[in-house]
């Protein structure tokens, strides 16, 4: 995948170790008087809050006023950030470098092995990303990939407005390394060019198969007989001979 500007300079420091050498990597958009506060400071103190329970702005800021002078130096901090930086910290972020920084560190303990293990593709909407009034349709989509093995997400995308998961993981796959990996996920990501670039790089992959796509689950079933369960090729067969709805 062909990574722009920030992004690919920050994936540079994949051989750091610690989290904050991540941290560090990744590029500063905020203008000269707007640097006050490091930014990997400011992420690792966020971090930290939000592990501790902070779930908006407001509580990272009032965990991080109530850290002692010992903890603040350990961060290069003289004192803990306002609320009104937080504010403009993470409105000025590079969040596509932040995320492939993230996924480079949660994948760096695979990087000698050359395999991530099983990795499962899924699609959610992003907790309390819509507004109170939202119709169900609005907040951020995701669709991530997590290394069971790791224990983390090693790469995510978010769903445009006008696309959906199909296309993200699309983008999302070719950007990882799968030689080696099993990749799983649910019916939706049941689709020729998933499958095809997963193959094409050397990955596997094991995908539920459902009868919304009657013409593949009869081909399964034909080609496996009696490895599916009684009745499984009747119904495949009356779905697919179903008209379609208009």
């Amino acid at each position: 995948m062909i990574l722009e500007g920030g992004v690919a300079e920050a994936l540079d420091v994949v051989g750091a170790r610690s989290l904050w050498d991540h941290f560090a990597a990744i590029p500063d958009r905020r203008g000269r008087k707007g640097r006050q506060y490091g930014l990997p400071a400011v992420l690792t103190l966020s971090l930290a809050a939000m592990l501790s329970g902070a779930n908006d702005l407001r509580a990272v800021f009032r965990w991080g006023r109530r850290l002692p002078p010992e903890a603040l130096f350990l961060l290069g901090l003289e004192q803990a950030p306002c609320h009104a930086t937080y504010h403009y910290f993470f409105k000025a972020l590079d969040v596509t470098a932040t995320e492939a920084v993230l996924g480079a560190w949660v994948r760096g303990a695979a990087e000698q092995d050359q395999s991530l293990g099983h990795v499962a593709l899924d699609g959610k909407r992003l907790r309390g990303s819509a507004g109170v009034d939202h119709d169900g349709s609005g907040g951020a989509h995701l669709v991530a990939a997590f290394a069971i093995r790791l224990g983390g997400v090693i790469g995510q995308l978010q769903v445009a407005p006008d696309a959906n998961e199909i296309t993200a993981a699309l983008t999302l796959l070719k950007g990882l390394p799968l030689h080696g990996a099993l990749v799983t996920g649910d019916a939706m990501f049941c689709q020729r060019a998933i499958c095809q670039g997963i193959r094409d790089q050397h990955g596997e992959y094991l995908f539920a198969v459902k009868a919304n796509q009657p013409e593949l689950m009869a081909d399964l079933v034909l080609a496996f007989g009696d490895a599916f369960p009684p009745g499984a090729a009747q119904s495949a067969q009356d779905e697919r001979r179903r008209p379609p709805v208009r």
